[in-house]
């Protein structure tokens, strides 16, 4: 039954019910796709009680009326538990294989045999061997019987194929899109993650591409970019989502790092010593007192002539680091010794 064919007004679900009511047998096709179809939201269609096919198979399964399931593209039969409660019974119901080209006339020459076979109480309903069914001579009226009832059943079936490939899949969607970080430094990476459902084909641009439905991957942007990901659907319906990364053109400035040291912490009045030093991330650096200016990383001696406390100073756009160290200066001056005459 096309359900177009429902006229305008009806309720549809006493008016699929009374049809089904009407027929000696209900042919259910079962392809790969057919227990998990859903909708545009991703909900699965036979949940739904409004749906045609659990209508009719309601319908059918109430009325014991013989339902057989017919599995194309090599489908399998459901389990009862992945069926709702109300259709739980099409589980038991035997069924058989239509198979493509060549083979495809003679698995519909075996269903209308069976078909016809138990209309005339002679057998049961279709069994399910895989063997080519020999036809027997038969009488005049008999042949346009089964001649008629073949033609209902290919028209079934490529009515079926037809809805079936021109009715709209599950609307693709975005679940996520993001990078991590979405601001970097010049020259440094990022990670784009996305996730996308139902969907066929998904790229990226710009400079991207093709890739998978869903995924990762490390980009290193020049400049502030907006990427575009667009995900298809197999009926070509598509969703976008944008996203913008970053990129700062000017290095961020960071505090920086000073350390002094000297040789010998303590040297003779006269003597001299070596003052070291090492900053980094520094734009200016000096040294106290006595020294002023200095490069980043250096040394030079030094011949304090008293205990001195030397003071690193290393600036930044950010900040100022500062390191201090004592040399204390010891005085070689000889020591007078006085000493008292004996008495006798």
């Amino acid at each position: 039954m096309d359900v177009d064919d429902i006229p305008l007004g009806v309720d549809f679900t006493r008016y699929i019910d009374e049809k089904v009511g009407q027929c000696e047998a209900l042919l259910a096709v079962i392809g790969r796709d057919w227990l998990n179809a859903t909708d545009e939201e991703g909900n699965r269609r036979l949940e739904q009680p409004g749906d045609y096919v659990r209508i009719e198979l309601e319908s059918a399964l109430k009325r014991k009326i013989p339902v057989v399931p017919l599995l194309v593209r090599r489908a399998s039969m459901p389990e009862a538990d992945e069926l709702p409660e109300s259709i739980r019974d099409f589980a038991k119901r035997n069924g058989m294989q239509v198979r493509a080209d060549p083979d495809f006339r003679t698995d519909c020459d075996r269903l209308i045999e069976g078909l016809e076979r138990d209309r005339t109480g002679k057998r049961p309903i279709i069994s399910t061997r895989n063997k080519r069914v020999v036809k027997k001579p038969t009488g005049r009226r008999k042949a346009l019987i089964i001649g008629a009832l073949g033609i209902a059943v290919v028209s079934a079936l490529i009515g079926f194929y037809t809805w079936f490939a021109s009715r709209p899949g599950p609307a693709p969607s975005i679940v996520e899109f993001q990078a991590d970080p979405n601001r970097v430094e010049q020259g440094s990476t990022t990670t784009l993650k996305w996730v996308t459902k139902n969907t066929k084909k998904v790229s990226i641009q710009p400079n991207i591409g093709t890739v998978a439905v869903s995924g990762s991957k490390v980009i290193r942007p020049r400049e502030n970019t907006t990427y575009t990901l667009v995900a298809r659907g197999s009926d070509n319906r598509h969703v976008k989502q944008r996203l913008s990364i970053q990129v700062n053109s000017q290095p961020v400035a960071t505090i920086p790092v000073s350390r002094l040291s000297v040789a010998e912490n303590t040297i003779e009045l006269g003597k001299s010593t070596t003052l070291s030093w090492r900053t980094r991330d520094a734009t200016d650096v000096e040294i106290k007192p006595g020294i002023g200016s200095v490069e980043a990383n250096g040394s030079i001696e030094i011949s304090p002539g008293r205990n001195t406390t030397y003071t690193l100073t290393a600036k930044s756009p950010a900040g100022t680091a500062t390191s201090t160290i004592l040399v204390r200066v010891e005085s070689t001056a000889p020591r007078t010794i006085i000493t008292r005459p004996a008495i006798r």
